[in-house]
């Protein structure tokens, strides 16, 4: 069986939430990190980290704990950006649920 990541994004809005908020933090800079979503209303911190390491493990997000500019209470700074598979796999999600969507009207 193979498994098809546009089906797990498909699957999990609240991931694809999650990688859309990052591809769209460095869209304008591919070098840009951007701070750690920390809150997602009605999840859980649990679910907000699985997800954050869905992201890593599949690939589409990296993280940058080994240097960072400014620390603040309560937040994980300039720590994640998304790669090109992870932006890859967004777009195909994001034309896939379009199609999907045609082909119901």
């Amino acid at each position: 069986m193979v498994f098809d990541e546009v089906v797990r994004l498909k699957e999990n809005p609240n991931l694809l939430r999650l990688l859309g908020h990052y591809v769209e933090a460095n869209a304008a800079d591919r070098e840009a990190w951007a701070d750690r979503v920390m809150e997602l209303p009605g999840h859980d911190a649990k679910e907000l980290s699985r997800w954050h390491g869905e992201l890593l493990a599949f690939g589409w997000v990296e993280q940058n704990t080994g240097v960072v500019a400014a620390e603040r209470p309560g937040a994980c700074a300039l720590c994640y950006r998304s790669t090109a598979a992870g932006r890859r796999t967004l777009q195909r999600a994001l034309a896939e649920h379009d199609e999907e969507l045609q082909d119901a009207a």
